[in-house]
């Protein structure tokens, strides 16, 4: 074997290490990259339902809130306007919350082990059966979430 060749087998086997350990390195960052996409996935993730919680919370407290307004003063029809506004706001709440769901982008199970009773009860209630009840419903998230997990409506 002449040096030339020796020369080149020497590069040849420097190239390869060169190329096992870039490939090492590929492997170890793109590892790395994923696990902080998927926490980064997860902390908005976690922060839209907390979004989600909260507006439900709110909405629910400016309805009740609302309810006992109109028990004390029945005859007051700004009250009853700003009732049926709160209880409009209330459903969209659960409407956007149900988006969510359908879309992926809470966790669904999580989801469904918090709301699946409050739906349930949203959609089935007699009282607001013209919202949940109609074929172009206007909440047809709720109503499709609702459909998944009790296969009705």
């Amino acid at each position: 074997m002449s040096e030339i060749d020796c020369a080149e087998l020497i590069i040849s086997i420097v190239a390869l290490a060169g190329t096992i350990v870039n490939v090492i390195f590929y492997i170890i960052l793109t590892k790395k990259y994923n696990d902080m996409v998927n926490t980064q996935t997860l902390t908005a993730q976690g922060a839209l339902e907390t979004q989600v919680r909260a507006s439900i919370h709110e909405a629910t407290r400016n309805m009740l809130d609302f309810a006992l307004r109109v028990n004390n003063e029945p005859e007051n029809e700004m009250v009853q306007k700003a009732y049926f506004a709160a209880e409009e706001i209330y459903r969209n709440a659960y409407e956007d919350a149900c988006a969510k769901y359908l879309d992926y982008k809470i966790d669904r199970d999580r989801f469904r082990k918090m709301y699946q009773r409050e739906i349930q009860t949203l959609v089935e209630n007699v009282d607001l059966k013209e919202f949940y009840d109609t074929v172009s419903s206007p909440y047809a998230s709720t109503v499709a979430v609702y459909r998944e997990w009790f296969g009705q409506a």
